[in-house]
């Protein structure tokens, strides 16, 4: 698998559009799909680091020396990855929150 499939796996898992994927590491929603159809073989090295952080991969993923993430933990590495920009009192109630789901479940069965 090359890196335009893996990226097309990436996008697939994570549901999202051309567009979105573009809006967030600012290049043409063309320049994407270019990328994920191996009509673009060489995307530079900033664009690559790009992709990889904003699917909360690591390079290795998109070049294939590792293996590419479940969907659940790509929701999960973005849901972490979001956390750092709120404060510590925001996450404070989230973590509140989880705690509360996860006893909820513990008594529901």
């Amino acid at each position: 698998m090359d890196i335009g499939e893996r990226l097309y796996s990436l996008r697939q898992k994570t549901g999202e559009s051309l567009q979105q994927v573009a809006d967030k590491v600012g290049v043409s929603k063309a320049h994407v799909w270019d990328l994920e159809k191996g009509r673009s073989r060489n995307p530079s090295f900033e664009l690559v680091r790009k992709l990889a952080e904003h699917y909360g991969v690591g390079i290795d993923v998109l070049t294939g020396k590792t293996g590419e993430p479940a969907a659940s933990d790509i929701k999960i590495e973005r849901i972490h990855r979001d956390l750092e920009d709120l404060s510590q009192r925001d996450r404070d109630i989230i973590a509140e929150l989880i705690e509360t789901m996860k006893r909820n479940k513990a008594s529901n069965g």
